[in-house]
């Protein structure tokens, strides 16, 4: 009976901490440069909110791996908040709804341009930033073991392809128009709700061509066990260099990389992708920012254990290798720590100062685009082509610089010129 009793109030303390907490994140620093704590007198809120793709994605099941681990130090829970849509993950970061959202950062280029489904009227460009990579997110495209597709440049207009109606589908669709050598309306497009339903309608023979999975997710297994099995399309820009050059062309900050592991079907072949992790905004909470980067870094061996994809990529070295190639402003909690054990140079202040006033460029010509848009009654809604086109225009005419990956020698020239 005491054990029962015992049982039960410890049931009802743990309750009771939780509504306490209410599943909030701690309140943002509206300057975005928090003076970080470190050790005992830093108070991990009671919860932290992340928003995060699918249950069947490799990004989920990644995310439990480490929230488990930090669950496990006693410092505070973590609420995943799945969701397909890109563009609805960053609005809630930019609304403070979650701290972190995970994607790559070739879709926070979209963002930053304002493209597809970022081009709203409380959305667009704002001032993003990059916390933590956990993998170079590499995409695959699959048809049936039985299609009579055997390479990228067999896919035509006429090809059914699974995808969904998202920001960042808009972007393959695009690239994969561009290849076949027509409009975006001119293919074949079979859409479904979600990033995890694409592949099943191939499986089933509701679509052909599935246009995009990553070679690491559940997903990719499922599909491939179906009766007759996968191909996954070979992207190796030297064996179809006129194709791969027209794709890249509406994604250029993505590259083509060969799979080193995965689903058999996809290990050796070429993929596309960026790399991935997690995004916060300038306006977060830049205290816990820098104490999670901290703890990734602190608990790199026990995270790269608990999950596979993680073995190589979930480092201090790896973290440190992509500040070397990034377009997105580096959130000021990961400066802080990286500037604590020596690896933050004067050539990252630079790229730093660089990014940062390339986004505050868009924001600044997306703010004015759409009061001018007002005026000239464009309806601004990202199913409207003719806002979409008015505000490509807009960028063109403002010599708005594209988002790209550049090297610290152009960004100093870039500086030193008066960007």
């Amino acid at each position: 009976m005491k054990k029962m009793l015992s049982l039960l109030l410890a049931g009802a303390m743990l309750l009771s901490l939780i509504a306490c907490g209410g599943g909030q994140t701690t309140q943002p620093s509206r300057s975005g440069s928090n003076s970080s704590s470190t050790g005992g007198d830093f108070k991990w809120p009671n919860m932290v909110k992340l928003s995060i793709t699918g249950s069947g994605t490799t990004a989920y099941a990644g995310t439990l791996a480490w929230s488990n681990i930090l669950e496990g130090t006693g410092n505070t829970k973590v609420r995943l908040l799945p969701e397909d849509s890109n563009a609805t993950k960053f609005q809630r970061v930019r609304n403070g709804e979650t701290l972190m959202t995970y994607d790559t950062m070739g879709d926070v280029s979209t963002l930053i341009s304002a493209r597809f489904g970022y081009a709203t009227e409380t959305g667009g460009p704002y001032q993003a930033r990059w916390v933590w990579p956990d993998f170079a997110s590499n995409s695959v495209m699959f048809v049936r073991g039985d299609s009579k597709i055997e390479k990228p440049t067999d896919i035509t207009k006429d090809t059914p392809i699974a995808c969904t109606i998202d920001s960042a589908m808009e972007n393959v669709k695009a690239s994969l128009a561009a290849a076949a050598g027509v409009s975006v309306e001119e293919m074949n497009w079979v859409y479904c709700s979600s990033y995890g339903e694409m592949p099943k309608l191939v499986t089933t023979g509701a679509a052909e061509l599935c246009a995009y999975v990553t070679p690491t997710s559940s997903s990719i297994i499922e599909a491939s066990a179906a009766p007759q099995g996968i191909k996954v399309l070979d992207f190796d820009p030297e064996l179809y260099p006129e194709w791969c050059a027209a794709f890249q062309s509406k994604q250029p900050v993505y590259s083509f990389n060969k799979i080193g592991f995965g689903n058999e079907a996809a290990v050796g072949k070429h993929g596309w992708g960026s790399d991935g992790g997690w995004i916060t905004s300038a306006t977060a909470d830049q205290d816990l920012i820098y104490n999670l980067v901290k703890f990734f870094a602190e608990h790199q061996e026990e995270i790269q254990g608990a999950f596979e994809t993680y073995s190589y990529y979930w480092s201090v070295d790896y973290a440190r290798e992509v500040l070397d190639r990034s377009y997105v402003p580096i959130a000021e909690g990961t400066i802080r720590y990286f500037k604590e054990i020596g690896k933050w140079t004067e050539a990252d202040d630079a790229r730093q100062e660089y990014n940062i006033k390339l986004i505050d460029k868009y924001m600044e010509a997306y703010s004015n685009c759409v009061a001018q848009a007002h005026g000239d009654g464009v309806n601004i809604d990202t199913q409207n082509q003719d806002w979409l086109d008015y505000w490509e225009a807009y960028k063109e005419a403002q010599n708005v610089p594209p988002v790209v990956i550049m090297s610290n020698e152009e960004i100093a020239a870039a500086l030193a010129a008066g960007f």
